[in-house]
């Protein structure tokens, strides 16, 4: 059985069913078990098998071969939970996971959850207050086609409520806007 596999693709259960904390680090692929697992497209099975995963003490600073994190995993998601998994975010964010990490083609995290139009700036506003509470988020950092995060929203119709949070997190900072 492939752990990561089952972790992406299967419910909690049969997740469970093939599993053993001695996984909780596996990998294959270039990716981690717990990569797979916040990649599934069930929002409730990769939040339980996420944060079992964890639990057992799965390393939420896990990347790709392509620099893409945990947290591009959860938040490139096309079915969020923002309420439910904004704790998720949280933990991994508190393991070490780079809020600022750039992967090819996705920049940023937040870069990334900036192009989720299915969601509007509201929808997402659990996941923005875990992001934007953190001291060490550079909005002004080159990510995907040598944008920053700051400038992507900016360039948005959509998110002119993230715009405006993003503006008040560098101006309380004294950054410049790139």
């Amino acid at each position: 059985m492939d752990i990561v596999h089952a972790a992406q693709t299967g419910s909690h259960d049969g997740f469970l069913a093939g599993y053993r904390p001695s996984l909780a680090n596996a990998g294959a692929n270039g990716r981690s078990v717990l990569t797979g697992a916040l990649t599934n497209v069930d929002p409730g099975a990769r939040l339980a098998i996420a944060t079992r995963l964890l639990d057992d003490g799965a390393d939420p600073r896990a990347t790709t071969d392509g620099g893409a994190n945990t947290l591009h995993a959860l938040l490139g998601n096309a079915r969020l939970d923002p309420a439910a998994e904004a704790p998720l975010l949280r933990r991994l964010l508190d393991g070490g996971a780079d809020v600022n990490a750039v992967a090819e083609g996705y920049g940023t995290p937040l870069q990334l959850l900036v192009s989720q139009f299915a969601y509007t700036d509201e929808a997402l506003a659990p996941f923005y207050r875990v992001l934007f509470a953190r001291d060490d988020l550079d909005l002004l950092r080159t990510g995907a086609f040598a944008r920053s995060t700051y400038a992507t929203a900016a360039g948005s119709r959509r998110r002119a409520a993230l715009r405006a949070r993003m503006e008040r997190y560098l101006d309380a900072r004294g950054g410049t806007r790139g």
